[in-house]
Order: structure tokens, then C-alpha cells, then sequence
């Protein structure tokens, strides 16, 4: 259970625990005999804290340290914030394996020592070797945050372009090849582009397929090609959603939804169909997002497609309905993390970068909409620990957790939450959706009683001059008739 230790009692813990520590360093006593006296001395510190307390950290030197050993095995940052350390330390979670690891190569020191000798796998009086071997083992993918540059995109074009000038205006083999090609890379790296890069590239291969299909074509060929700009459309109507442009978003996902159907495409049909129910749940549409969700989750024939329908389409407008509805959220979150459990494919992000995060990002809003934000905050914080950090995912998942701060009258910790992700994303890759959750945070801290603090005044001014997202420009001709 958490400590309930008021800030003021904190304060005096940690100024005893800096005492403690000058005087083992007069004495050149070793870290372990500083972390022991705090302990001993302090029966309220719990032990991760008072390890950091016996280096004399503060929460920031120990995630820089964290980063750095990632760094040094070759991974990106991870995607640990001063709120995650604050819940470990204080005993609301404990860590996941991977974070416990790297936490006692990071003090040196063991499971016990560090208090999670009940969680770890390796024996009390080892000092986490097999962290490394971990990390290596096979399947794990790095965490890299960093955008990608547009030139990537610029270039799959160009493929396609020069293709098309060898084989034709109808294309061929080679150029539908490309095409798959393309479409592979925005769906896999879908979050690794700003939205509106990525939007703009997106249109203008569309508009290379429509103009081949303008020309004659084999049935079979045709009929890729329509599958191909189906998904295309797909990819344009949710970047549009993102881009905070819904109307033009549910045009396009219609259009993706009629092509799927006419090219015997399920999933797409499925997809596009669950997209919808995301842009009417997002207009406050909310019978009419579920009863898409359920046509989308009833054509959907895969656990990891199934997970996706319920907790990405069904889960939040069904939370939205209000506080009757948490018996009914309860229920659709258990049979999406079953399906999520159940399905061979966990691992391999769905269409356009569905995962495990993301559905936990999602059960998150749907707890905190139907009222538990404690549930809530533990949902945030498992995406967050799946999920790399400065990720559009990231971002969603942090302000998710900061509401949930709000929630239970934290505003200074709500505020830090987001000021975070406004210091790490910047404002062309902060999606409409990122920004409604934003917003969203502005009126939970408008109800939280008492006055602002100056950290939750910084976060509303900061708010008020973020420049609107640049939207896409004007959308190709869609092959509705082709």
C-alpha cells in the first residue's frame, strides 16, 4: 500500500535523510551503510527512496541515470517521468521487471535491498545480472523516440514515380510492389511522423492510384489497386482525425469502408468502420459511435483485431453514457485484455499502430470517464511503461495520468504531467486528440478547489498560445467509381 505521508512530513524525511548522509560521508561509509541508516533511522522511507536519498539524487539525476544505461545497451530513452519514480518510491506500484532491473544496476544493488525481492526473478544476493541477457532476448523491440524526417516519405514516392514512368500510366507489377511497400511503411511508422507530413505524403500517393486507375486495368489488378487506395483513404481519414479535421475524417473512412466491402477486404472494412465510431465518439455522438463499434468488433475475426474494436471503438462512448455505466466498462475492458492476451500477435502493432499501450491508454480514459480514477491511474501508468517515450501514444497516455491527478485533487502533480509532454512534443506532432485530453485537463483543474498554484496558472497561459495544427491540404479525388 502507498505510504500517506503529508508533504511537510516529506520534507523533514528527506532533510534528516541528507543529514544522515553527511555524516556516513565524514565517516567514508559505503552507499549500502548510508541506504541502511536511512532506513533504520526512517522507518517511513521506503527503500528505492532511500537509495536515492543515500547517493543524494534527486528524481531527475535517477531517470538520467536510467537513460543513460539504456543508452548504453543500445536502446532509446525509456519513458520513465518523475510521477512513475514518485509512485514507485512512495509504494502505490512497484516497477515493472524491466524498470526493477535497471534500477538495481542503476544503485547497485539487489532485489531485497531495493525492497522487490517479492517481484524479482533473480535471487536475493545477485545483483541483477541477467538484465542485460533480458534485454537482448529476442523479439524486444528498441524504444526509439525520435521523429522520422520527411525525406523517407518523399522517397517511397519517388519509387512509385519512377516506376510508373517505366511501366505506364496503369502501372505494373513493380509499381503496385512499391505501393504495397509504401502502404507497409505508413502503417508501421505511423507514429514515428508528424501528422501533417505525414497526411500531405499520404494524399499525394493516393493521387498517384487514382490516376491509375483512370486507365484500363485487368480485374484482378484493379482490384489491388482498389484495396490499395481503400487503405490509403483509411490512413488520410484517421490523419485527418488527428489533424482535428472530423468531418473531412469521416468522409474519407466512409469512402474506406465502401472499398473494403466492394474488394472483399474485412479488415479494412472493419477498420475503417471502427475509425468512425472514434470520430462520432470524439463528436459526442455517443449511441451512434457504439452501435459502429459493435458493427466493427462483429467483422473484426482476430484476438488482436478484437481488442482494437473494443478498446479503441467501444470502450469510451459506452463510458461516456455516465455513472451507471461502469459495470458495463468493466466488462468490455476484461473481454479486450483477454482478447489482447489471447492473441498470437500481441506483440505486432495493429493497423496503424494498435498495441498493448494503446489499448491500456484507452482502458485508462474509459475508467476515469466511468469514474475510477484510481483504476485509471494504474492503466496510464502500465501503457506508459509499454510505450516509448515523446510517442504520440506517450503524450496520450501522460495526460490521461494527469487527469487522473486532477481527479483525486493533485493539480501541482496534474500540471507537471502536461507540462511535460508540452516540453517534449512539439506542437505540429501534438495531435487534435492530445490537445482535446489537454483541454479536457484545463476544466478538471478549473474544478479542483482552492486557488491555482503558479504551476497549474504556467500550464493554462502555456495552453492558450499552443498554434493550431497545420491541416493537410486539399484532399485527392477519391475512386468511388473505379
Amino acid at each position: 500500500m502507498p505510504h500517506t505521508i503529508s508533504r511537510a512530513r516529506r520534507k523533514q524525511l528527506a532533510e534528516q535523510a541528507r543529514g544522515i548522509r553527511a555524516r556516513g560521508q565524514r565517516g567514508r561509509w559505503p552507499v549500502e551503510k548510508i541506504a541502511a541508516h536511512i532506513q533504520a533511522r526512517l522507518p517511513e522511507v521506503l527503500p528505492l527512496e532511500a537509495w536515492r536519498w543515500a547517493y543524494g539524487w534527486t528524481r531527475a539525476d535517477a531517470i538520467r541515470g536510467i537513460a543513460e544505461l539504456y543508452r548504453a545497451d543500445g536502446l532509446g530513452v525509456p519513458p520513465v517521468n518523475p510521477a512513475m519514480l514518485c509512485r514507485w518510491e512512495h509504494g502505490a506500484f512497484p516497477p515493472s521487471p524491466e524498470y526493477g532491473m535497471a534500477l538495481c544496476r542503476l544503485y547497485d544493488a539487489t532485489p531485497t535491498q531495493l525492497g522487490l525481492a517479492d517481484w524479482a526473478s533473480p535471487p536475493a544476493d545477485d545483483r541483477c545480472p541477467q538484465y542485460g541477457a533480458w534485454q537482448k532476448r529476442p523479439g524486444r523491440r528498441p524504444r526509439i523516440g525520435v521523429l522520422m524526417a520527411a525525406g523517407n516519405l518523399a522517397a517511397l514516392r519517388e519509387s512509385i514515380e519512377l516506376a510508373l514512368e517505366v511501366e505506364g500510366p496503369s502501372g505494373g507489377v513493380q509499381t503496385r510492389d512499391n505501393l504495397t511497400a509504401a502502404l507497409a511503411h505508413y502503417d508501421l511508422r505511423y507514429s514515428q511522423y508528424e501528422p501533417g507530413v505525414l497526411a500531405a505524403e499520404v494524399h499525394r500517393c493516393r493521387t498517384l492510384v487514382n490516376a491509375m486507375l483512370q486507365h484500363p486495368q485487368a480485374d484482378g489488378e484493379r482490384r489491388e489497386l482498389r484495396r490499395i487506395a481503400g487503405w490509403l483513404s483509411a490512413l488520410v481519414g484517421n490523419l485527418a482525425f488527428h489533424l482535428g479535421d472530423q468531418a473531412a475524417a469521416d468522409v474519407h473512412l466512409a469512402t474506406a469502408a465502401r472499398i473494403g466491402g466492394d474488394t472483399a477486404d474485412r479488415r479494412l472494412t472493419s477498420w475503417a468502420i471502427g475509425a468512425r465510431a472514434m470520430t462520432a465518439y470524439y463528436g459526442d455522438r455517443h449511441p451512434v459511435a457504439i452501435e459502429l463499434a459493435q458493427h466493427a468488433y462483429s467483422l473484426a475475426e482476430s484476438p488482436l483485431w478484437q481488442a482494437q474494436m473494443l478498446g479503441w471503438g467501444l470502450l469510451r462512448p459506452t463510458a461516456a453514457l455516465g455513472p451507471g455505466s461502469r459495470a458495463e466498462v468493466a466488462r468490455i475492458s476484461g473481454r479486450a485484455l483477454d482478447a489482447m492476451d489471447t492473441a498470437p500477435d500481441s506483440d505486432v502493432p495493429g493497423r496503424f499502430g494498435f498495441d498493448r499501450a494503446e489499448l491500456q491508454m484507452h482502458l485508462a480514459e474509459a475508467a476515469l470517464l466511468a469514474g475510477d480514477a484510481a483504476q485509471a491511474a494504474r492503466y496510464a501508468d502500465e501503457s506508459l511503461q509499454n510505450i516509448p517515450h515523446g510517442r504520440p501514444g506517450w503524450a496520450a497516455a501522460t495526460i490521461v495520468l494527469a487527469r487522473t491527478e486532477a481527479a483525486q485533487g493533485r493539480g501541482d502533480d496534474a500540471a507537471a504531467l502536461a507540462t511535460a509532454v508540452l516540453d517534449t512534443i512539439a506542437p505540429n506532432a501534438l495531435r487534435a486528440t492530445s490537445r482535446d485530453r489537454l483541454n479536457a485537463l484545463r476544466v478538471d483543474l478549473r474544478r479542483t478547489p482552492g486557488t491555482p498554484s503558479r504551476q497549474v496558472i504556467d500550464l493554462h497561459a502555456r495552453m492558450e498560445v499552443l498554434p493550431p495544427l497545420a491541416l493537410a491540404g486539399r484532399p485527392s479525388t477519391e475512386p468511388n467509381d473505379h
